[in-house]
């Protein structure tokens, strides 16, 4: 029989003043448990859970010991048989709960293990001092193991929960990234729920294949193989690491269940550490399609891999494209189309979507293993229903589409280059926006196939188009054009600055220069070589003009090179007494008013805000810029200007922003003055509420057709008179212009 409690607690204390010894050879454990007092009062508190333990242990009865021995038999238990074990569960939470301590204390499982043996050692050797048999020893060993084991396996679990439910751990660029994520956290999750409830039953049924668990299934799916795409190693290496987390779990139950707790615990770690190894490689597959999906879509197009495998929708929704305003309400359109694709993705390898801008590529897995007809019709359908709910609805698309759907048919595309296919794709856009001159349905399919050699032609005369734009404007080989801005009495005043560039003897049209540039993320190159051209042209603008508004696209600002052309462009046309107006739109604004400051103290240049009133119009911002003396004009966008003949909301709109350039007292420009209509219009709004003249001005296509800048001077040094005034036979061409 156990010894005495007051022995028994006086050899404990001995034997536990060996144990720490010991035990505080560890860094944590030391670093943590460095004061005497402190290490006292722990040895007379676990001397005492101790005893009572042990004494629970060997005063058992028969079917208690049964019960830690798992041999328990099926005959039913008496109150007080229930009672033992109850006191003998709640003495194993203890124990657990120090075992817990000991884990966030950043002790290591091996001195934790190692020190149970050193104690169970010491209880051997004053076994007989203390009244032990050998079976209660050994099964406190099992139940210091055991919790041990508990307490530090749910710790790292806890741990990995933690880190993948942290948002800033792992990054979720789409709906397919957050499936992966759930999958990973509900199999850690489950196991931690095994673990808590120490279930045999729920610990084998988390023993299964890594192919048929969700992470499996998406990591073999469709989706991660074209994610993928380019970077095969890193996708053999993350399918092998998932599998390996799989052996690693199905091994470290096994030891548990065998009661190799040890093992257990160091298994579980190798599990945890290749479940972070796994979110690392799928991270880095995942950002890399993202960054670059743009480019490898028209790879994996015609790649022969895929022959026989893939179909493609790109799914466009049009909202966006008819009136700016309705951008606000365009996410919410898109989540409800990707909610309508994803209640089709039964599995993760018939089909696969991600989203470019505002638009959905959809690909689907042709393999005839699955009625993939029948599959195609239902999301088809569902696509078809949401556009008709979407066209009944207030939402206005004009006579577009609601959605409107490009198919690719792969096969058809494989001979074709990925740089040709991409041009395709941009053909096909370009064309839809304008496209449908009566009411269209609410979608629209299209099988870009049936024009492929059109198409491919097309897409080659453009790739060489794109080569001769890029060329030049790395060569800063454009041409300064200029359009002049008119007063309240028809006199030009001053100019905006716009650019041309030529191809061969004609220009080529903005619209597709821009667009050029816009997709090859170059227009920062257009901006260094617009400024880098008036500076070589400071004499002629001084000669015409003693004021130009100059449009900048907001990146340019982040480029220490544009930054510094413009700031030696603010100077010297300071010096020569020429103001610019630097127009910027109020997103660029926001986030570069702090970046020209001191030449802006110093009224070297103004700011003119550009596009007002689309999109987030911050008053509060127009006003403190107004106040302090930087800003002095707002330009009214030309895609509000020109619906006031047929919108009483756009003419309101333009009342209302002139009423409030009035009262802070800043100077408005009316874009798009394409006919006399227009002008005419523009002139009552300020009439009626008492607009000053000296602030009121317009710019369009009626008033004057941009001209080279060489051409205006060439007028002047050739003493010919300039008109200044709008000739009365003026046509009314379609403004066409891009500003840059």
């Amino acid at each position: 029989m156990i010894a005495e409690k007051e022995k028994f607690s006086s050899i404990s204390h001995k034997i536990f003043s060996e144990f720490y010894s010991h035990f505080l050879q560890d860094y944590h454990a030391s670093a943590f448990l460095n004061s005497p007092f402190t290490i006292e009062k722990l040895i007379k508190a676990q001397s005492e859970v101790l005893y009572n333990i042990i004494k629970l242990i060997q005063e058992k009865d028969e079917v208690c010991q049964r019960h830690f021995s798992e041999q328990e038999s099926n005959c039913e238990r008496s109150l007080d048989q229930k009672c033992d074990d109850t006191a003998l569960k709640t003495a194993e939470i203890e124990l657990e709960t120090v075992a817990k301590r000991h884990y966030q204390l950043g002790i290591s499982r091996d001195t934790m293990f190692d020190s149970i043996d050193y104690y169970i050692d010491l209880l051997k050797l004053h076994q007989e001092e203390l009244g032990l048999e050998s079976t209660t020893i050994m099964r406190l060993k099992e139940m210091l193991d055991k919790t041990t084991a508990d307490a530090y396996i749910e710790g790292i679990i806890d741990h990995a929960i933690g880190f993948i439910i942290n948002g800033d751990n792992i990054h979720t660029y789409s709906k397919y990234d957050s499936f992966f994520k759930e999958g990973i956290k509900n199999k850690l999750e489950a196991l931690q729920k095994a673990f808590k409830e120490a279930s045999e039953e729920h610990l084998k049924a988390e023993i299964q294949s890594h192919i048929d668990c969700k992470v499996g299934q998406i990591l073999h799916g469709l989706g991660f193989d074209i994610m993928s795409f380019g970077a095969e190693a890193i996708r053999v290496k993350t399918i092998e690491v998932h599998k390996d987390i799989h052996n690693y779990i199905n091994q470290f139950i096994g030891y548990y269940l065998s009661k190799d707790y040890r093992h257990a615990v160091s298994i579980s770690n190798y599990a945890i550490n290749a479940v972070y190894e796994l979110i690392y490689n799928y991270e880095l597959i995942s950002s890399r399609w993202n960054q670059d999906k743009g480019i490898l879509i028209p790879q994996i197009l015609n790649n022969k891999k895929y022959k026989d495998k893939l179909s493609l929708l790109v799914v466009n929704f049009f909202g966006s494209r008819t009136d700016r305003q309705f951008g606000k309400e365009c996410e919410t359109i898109l989540e409800m189309l990707k909610n309508t694709v994803v209640k089709h993705m039964e599995n993760f390898n018939q089909l696969f979507f991600t989203r470019v801008k505002n638009e959905f590529y959809v690909f689907l897995n042709n393999d005839l293993t699955y009625n993939f007809i029948s599959f195609y019709n239902d999301l088809m359908k569902d696509i078809e229903l949401l556009a008709e709910d979407l066209r009944a609805s207030s939402i206005v698309i004009g006579n577009h589409p609601v959605f409107y759907i490009y198919k690719f048919d792969i096969n058809r595309f494989l001979e074709v280059s990925s740089e040709e296919l991409s041009e395709i794709i941009n053909i096909i856009k370009e064309e839809s926006k304008t496209k449908f001159k009566e009411l269209a349905p609410p979608l629209v399919v299209v099988d870009v196939s049936d024009r492929k050699l059109e198409l491919l032609e097309k897409a080659k005369a453009n790739l060489e188009l794109k080569d001769i734009v890029l060329k030049k404007v790395k060569n800063k080989d454009v041409d300064i054009f200029i359009q002049w801005i008119y007063d309240k009495n028809l006199k030009n005043r001053f100019f905006e600055v716009l650019v041309r560039i030529k191809q061969g003897d004609d220009y080529i049209p903005a619209y597709k220069f821009i667009n050029i540039l816009q997709r090859e993320n170059a227009m920062t190159l257009l901006d260094i070589a617009v400024i880098s051209k008036l500076l070589e042209n400071v004499d002629k603008i001084k000669a015409i003009t003693n004021e130009l508004y100059l449009n900048i696209y907001p990146p340019s600002l982040e480029n220490d090179e544009a930054v510094g052309l413009l700031k030696e462009l603010i100077k010297t046309l300071s010096q020569n007494e020429v103001m610019l107006n630097l127009e910027l739109t109020e997103y660029a604004i926001t986030t570069n008013k702090e970046l020209f400051e001191n030449d802006m103290k110093d009224h070297l240049f103004y700011l003119a805000l550009d596009d007002f009133g689309t999109g987030y119009t911050n008053y509060e911002l127009i006003g403190e810029l107004s106040e302090s003396g930087l800003i002095k004009t707002i330009k009214i966008d030309g895609a509000i200007v020109k619906k006031i003949l047929d919108s009483q909301v756009y003419m309101s709109m333009v009342e209302t922003i002139t009423m409030f350039c009035k009262r802070n007292k800043l100077r408005v420009i009316y874009e798009f003055v394409d006919s006399n209509q227009i002008l005419e219009a523009l002139t009552n709004i300020a009439s009626s509420i008492h607009f000053p003249k000296e602030f009121m001005f317009f710019q369009g296509f009626y008033l004057h057709k941009p001209n080279a800048l060489e051409e205006e001077y060439k007028k002047l040094t050739a003493s010919l008179p300039r008109d200044t005034s709008m000739p009365s036979s003026q046509q009314n061409p379609k403004d066409g212009s891009v500003k840059v």
